[in-house]
């Protein structure tokens, strides 16, 4: 009980007793690896307080699992304690530095569609945008090397799939390719250190709304981060504060920018079209513009930023996707490794 007193749930609000104790259960449910199913009254703020004691816990979770990736057994080890320290230090910076990276870019996305929306308040003439081209990366045969197959686990998809598409991984050798090409490494690997592919909190529901509350109530919180870049910091809860990177996962038909595509009536429509898009037979003039490969790379990556940078719901998927020429569905896999919680709707 006396640890219990000690979490700060950074509730946005003075919580009461009944959330406080929600909170604490929804954190000892997660760090024992139990499975809990909890109620609550309706207006007592279930949705905040499950958001607040998740999140918490993950940020913990993912400090201590970062921390505890460096340390090393001296003992053991042939090598003078001071290089083993020396070499663990230079691991851990590295890894701080690769973080770092992407929050950098997040910041400047935010600061940008901060002056964007002022202008706009203010009244002043947005800047003009040079337009994106997106059907100029049809022309070169060798892009057949980075055609996304589809590589979900339902039966109409694997009946396209060619019979060497599936390994280990679940993904094909030409998701692989590309995802390899992209930096997003698909192979198992002993380094436990990749803060890019993190635990994630899955909120998932089976209405819209009950969504979109969820959403408006993720803006609310502010939170430290799991890893700063001085995490040995006493203060770093005080000074630091680490927006939590949130995406919608959607299907093709809710995320398609492809207007041959989605203007199909059924989601089964829209996959098969999708799928048959990509196979080689089709012709190169046919072929998915929108499709994320190495050429278009850097889209992959403002994509990644945009989405990662603010809270966003489905249809503003659908929309970077649409300003940036580049397919939301797919480009949102990427994404995914590096959010903290993601949101889909049950059927």
């Amino acid at each position: 009980m006396d640890s219990h007193k000690e979490r700060d749930f950074h509730h946005p609000f003075e919580p009461y007793d009944i959330q406080k104790q929600f909170m604490h259960t929804v954190y000892d449910c997660l760090e024992n690896g139990n499975v809990g199913i909890l109620e609550s009254p309706t207006g007592t703020g279930k949705s905040l307080s499950l958001i607040c004691a998740s999140l918490t816990w993950l940020r913990h979770h993912k400090r201590r699992v970062f921390e505890d990736g460096f340390a090393v057994d001296t003992v053991d080890s042939e090598e003078p304690a001071w290089i083993v320290e020396h070499a663990r230090k230079q691991k851990k910076h590295a890894a701080l530095a690769r973080k770092q990276e992407l929050d950098s870019r997040i910041a400047k996305i935010k600061a940008q569609e901060k002056k964007a929306k002022d202008r706009y308040v203010n009244g002043e003439p947005l800047p003009k945008r040079q337009r994106v081209a997106t059907t100029d990366a049809t022309d070169e045969p060798a892009e057949m090397q980075f055609v996304l197959d589809d590589y979900e686990s339902d039966e109409d998809a694997a009946k396209h799939r060619p019979s060497h598409a599936a390994n280990e991984s679940g993904l094909s050798a030409e998701n692989q390719a590309l995802m390899e090409q992209l930096g997003y490494s698909v192979k198992r690997t002993e380094d436990k250190i990749d803060i890019a592919d993190e635990t994630k909190i899955f909120f998932c529901s089976r209405t819209h709304s009950q969504l979109s509350q969820f959403a408006s109530e993720l803006r609310r919180v502010r939170l430290p981060p799991a890893i700063a870049p001085d995490i040995s910091s006493e203060s770093v809860d005080d000074v630091f504060v680490d927006d939590v990177k949130y995406l919608t996962l959607g299907s093709r038909k809710n995320l398609c920018i492809n207007p041959q595509v989605n203007k199909l009536r059924s989601a089964t429509a829209i996959n098969e079209r999708c799928i048959e898009l990509q196979q080689p037979r089709t012709s190169a003039d046919c072929r998915c513009p929108f499709l994320p490969k190495k050429e278009n790379e850097a889209l992959v990556n403002e994509f990644r930023d945009h989405a990662l940078a603010k809270i966003r719901d489905i249809e503003d998927l659908g929309a970077l996707g649409k300003k940036l020429g580049i397919c939301p569905y797919y480009a949102a896999r990427p994404a995914a490794k590096h959010c903290e919680v993601s949101r889909l709707r049950q059927p």
